[in-house]
């Protein structure tokens, strides 16, 4: 009687090397998998601080008067701290001395959620202030 030389299987090396195969695809793939939800996070938080900065903004200019120059700050929603600055502002053909009926203001508004400088969005704006006589 002959015996069957051929193998009808794997050999312990091919299952080795396909485990191998295996092991380093799917640590590839969620390294991959855990960098898009970071960016997802990183988006998330940045559209919410951009929200937050324009409602800010608004109400800063609601509130607007003429003695509302200098800084205030504050902390929204328990993650995101918010800062605004309002300033004279100076256009450049602005002669210096001339009196003008109205005044230009600088507004900044920046909301920031974390220490790194990506982490925070500001949005800035001039308002033109009537003088009262």
């Amino acid at each position: 009687m002959r015996w069957m030389t051929s193998s009808r299987g794997f050999t312990l090396l091919e299952v080795l090397v396909a485990f191998l195969i295996l092991s380093l695809s799917m640590s590839v793939l969620m390294r991959i998998v855990s960098q898009s939800l970071a960016a997802l996070d990183a988006a998330d938080h940045h559209q919410v601080a951009l929200q937050l900065a324009e409602s800010k903004l608004a109400d800063v200019l609601i509130h607007l008067d003429g003695s509302s120059e200098g800084k205030d700050e504050g902390r929204l929603d328990s993650r995101y701290d918010w800062e605004s600055e309002i300033e004279p502002y100076q256009f450049d053909n602005q002669e210096p001395g001339t009196h003008y009926s109205v005044t230009p203001l600088l507004i900044r508004v920046s909301v920031s959620w974390g220490t790194r400088p990506a982490e925070r969005v500001s949005l800035s704006t001039i308002r033109l202030l009537r003088e009262t006589p």
